[in-house]
Order: C-alpha cells, then sequence, then structure tokens
C-alpha cells in the first residue's frame, strides 16, 4: 500500500480505456451554410455624409464669428408694381379724375369745392378759371391705366378718362337770338394723378399732368435736395423748362435733341399732345446730391408748373419734374421722368457739338419772361405771369 506509483503503469492503463471506447463520429459540415458577411457601404455614406454637414456648420459658425455681427441692408426695387398698389389708392386717382374733370360752365365753384378733398397745397380750380370757361364738362367713366410706384411714399397712376363736352354758344350771337348750340362732343384724356401716401391717407400734393401714352417715372430722394436761390441758375432753369416743354407738349422731336445731354438719347419720336402748351407757371430749381460722388458736373432737378389747354381752350395746370445738369455753364435734360421708348432707325448718342443751350434756341422760344425780379421777391420759387 505504501508502495510506489509506477507512471508507467497509470499510462499503459489510460491507453487500454481510449481502446475500448467506442469511437464518436464528428457531424458533417454539409449541415452547417456558411454566412455571407453584412454590407457596410450604406453606414459608410451615411457616416461621410453626416461628418461633412457636421464639418460645414463649424466652418460657417467659424467665419461668422471672425466676422463679427453684420448688418444686412434690405433693398427694395420700385418700378411699375401693380400688384403692390391698394384698391383704395387706385379709388382715390379715379374720384379725384371724375371729380377733376366735371364741372358746370356756369358754376365752377363747386368743382373746386369737391376737389378740395382730394388735394393739399395747391390751388383748387386746377388752373381752371371761371372766367375763361366755355364749356361744360361731364364725366362717362374713368379707369386706371397704369401706375408707378416711384418710392414707398409715392405713387403715380394714370387714369384715362372718357367726358362729354358741351360748349356754350357764342355770346354775340346768342344776344342777337340767332345763336345754335354746339353739338356735345366726346373727348378722351390719359391722366397721371401723383399720389402721396400719409398717415391720414392718400393726398395728392403736385398738380396732375396729362400724356398721350402710359408714363413711368423715376423720382430721387426728395428730402435730399437743396432749394436754390441763385437768380442766374433759376433763370436758365426756366428758359430751358419752358422751351423744352413747349417742344415736347408739340411733339417736335427735332428741336428736342438740342436740349439732351451728350451722353442721353433724345425721343426719336413722339406723338403730339392732345394738350397744348400755353405758358410757364412756376419753377423751383433743386440741386441733387452726389452721394457717389461720380458726377463730373453739378446734378439739378427743376420743378416746373405749367398751363395748359385743350382744343376747346380749357386752361388747366401741369407739374414737371426734369433731372438736368450743367456743363459748361450751361444746363442740360437728362430726364423728363418718362421712358425712353426704342426707335426701328438706328440713333447715335448726341455729340457735344450737336448740344445748344435754351439761351440760343431759336425765336420761338424767345419770348420767354425773365424772373429775375420775381426771384429777388421770393428766394423759393419763381412766379410767370
Amino acid at each position: 500500500m505504501f508502495k510506489k506509483k509506477d507512471k508507467n503503469t497509470d499510462v499503459e492503463l489510460e491507453e487500454a480505456v481510449s481502446i475500448d471506447k467506442p469511437e464518436v463520429k464528428k457531424k458533417s459540415d454539409k449541415s452547417i451554410k456558411p454566412k455571407s458577411p453584412k454590407s457596410m457601404a450604406g453606414k459608410k455614406v451615411l457616416r461621410t455624409v453626416i461628418w461633412i454637414a457636421a464639418g460645414l456648420i463649424f466652418l460657417k459658425g467659424t467665419i461668422a464669428w471672425t466676422q463679427g455681427t453684420r448688418v444686412i441692408n434690405e433693398t427694395n426695387v420700385y418700378g411699375s408694381n401693380e400688384s403692390i398698389v391698394s384698391d383704395s389708392v387706385k379709388g382715390f386717382a379715379t374720384d379725384f379724375a371724375t371729380e377733376y374733370f366735371n364741372w358746370d360752365a356756369n358754376f365752377t365753384a363747386d368743382r373746386n369745392k369737391r376737389i378740395e378733398k382730394f388735394i393739399k397745397g395747391i390751388e383748387s380750380d386746377m388752373g381752371l378759371k371761371s372766367l375763361e370757361v366755355k364749356s361744360s364738362s361731364k364725366v362717362s367713366s374713368a379707369e386706371v391705366y397704369g401706375s408707378n410706384v416711384l418710392d414707398e411714399k409715392h405713387i403715380d397712376i394714370t387714369v384715362v378718362v372718357w367726358r362729354t363736352v358741351s360748349q356754350l354758344p357764342n355770346q354775340i350771337e346768342e344776344a342777337k337770338g340767332t345763336a345754335e348750340t354746339p353739338k356735345p362732343v366726346l373727348k378722351k384724356a390719359y391722366m397721371v394723378v401723383p399720389i402721396t401716401l400719409a398717415k391720414e391717407g392718400p393726398v395728392i400734393e403736385s398738380y396732375p399732368r396729362f400724356v398721350s401714352e402710359q408714363e413711368k417715372g423715376i423720382t430721387v430722394d426728395q428730402s435730399q435736395l437743396v432749394l436754390i436761390g441763385e437768380s442766374s441758375l433759376i433763370e436758365k432753369g426756366t428758359e430751358l423748362a419752358d422751351s423744352y416743354l413747349r417742344s415736347w407738349y408739340e411733339g417736335n422731336v427735332s428741336q428736342l435733341k438740342y436740349f439732351y445731354a451728350d451722353n442721353v438719347k433724345s425721343p426719336t419720336s413722339l406723338r403730339k399732345s392732345e394738350f397744348n402748351y400755353d405758358s410757364m407757371k412756376k419753377v423751383a430749381v433743386f440741386k441733387v446730391p452726389d452721394n457717389g460722388g461720380t458726377n463730373t458736373s453739378e446734378v439739378y432737378q427743376i420743378k416746373a408748373d405749367v398751363i395748359v389747354k385743350s382744343d376747346l381752350e380749357e386752361p388747366f395746370s401741369n407739374s414737371w419734374s426734369l433731372s438736368v445738369i450743367e456743363k459748361d455753364g450751361k444746363l442740360f435734360v437728362l430726364s423728363n421722368g418718362m421712358p425712353q421708348y426704342e426707335s426701328s432707325s438706328n440713333t447715335n448718342p448726341i455729340s457735344t457739338n450737336d448740344q445748344v443751350p435754351a439761351s440760343s434756341m431759336p425765336d420761338n422760344d424767345a419770348n420767354v419772361p425773365s424772373i429775375t425780379d420775381a426771384v429777388n421777391n421770393d428766394p423759393i420759387e419763381s412766379e410767370i405771369p
């Protein structure tokens, strides 16, 4: 019992036991189907997109941090955009046009009272003097023909008006009892109504003007205009405005070209207005500031009120705004607030040699009245009888 165990004997016994054990067969590998590895392409693409987005966000934040706070200026583009002109403003314009062209030859004061509800700072008779009226007018229709947004407070509404005009009989023949009553005539007019949008509502602060087709105007910031009181400059501006507008109403394009600056094309075609230019009423000259510092010559704006008459001798006041430039002591027109329409014929720009100042125009402009005396009494604007 105390005999030392023999290691060899133990090994022999283990081998004998292993021989006696039945052999265990391994299962065939055919019953186990190999699994294909999962595709990682989609995850890689998603992971790449996420990293790129994160990188862009980080880059944008870094740039914004380095630049600091930025002020973004809002730019309003004004032009003929009818969708932003409310129906109430259009209705205001048509109502004014209706009252404007409605009057009784024997009682024009009623017209003045009706117009006073629409205007501010201008004469209620609008140039239609009671002693000069020789006919009655009744509006049959007034419709908005077009609208032009000049800025956030100023809109030009063009209204087309149809009216019936009944002329008074000849006074001498009427006294004799032989006068015949003229037949009523149907007249059509395009009138631009300048509307200012005040806090209380729309108002008209300047005279309307008559055009032969829809007008698209331009404007400048009125608050930056500087009133000019220099008599010599006002006199030159009056001469230019009188001669230029006289030619414009006449449709005289050959005459107009002498008034334009060398870098501005004059109209190549222009229809004669249905209203005839009569006289200059009032002129004011303003200096337009050169904010960009690009103008080599002084730029001014001439505001002119003129008297025009219909073919029935009906007098009206019209307001115009001319942008002009001073060159070599003379004034030349840059714009009259109306668009330049392209003509089929080729027109070359006017050269400097073609420019003729208002003071050197032909004799038909020689009767322009001087306003020196009026300027001495009133430095703001000149009154011309």
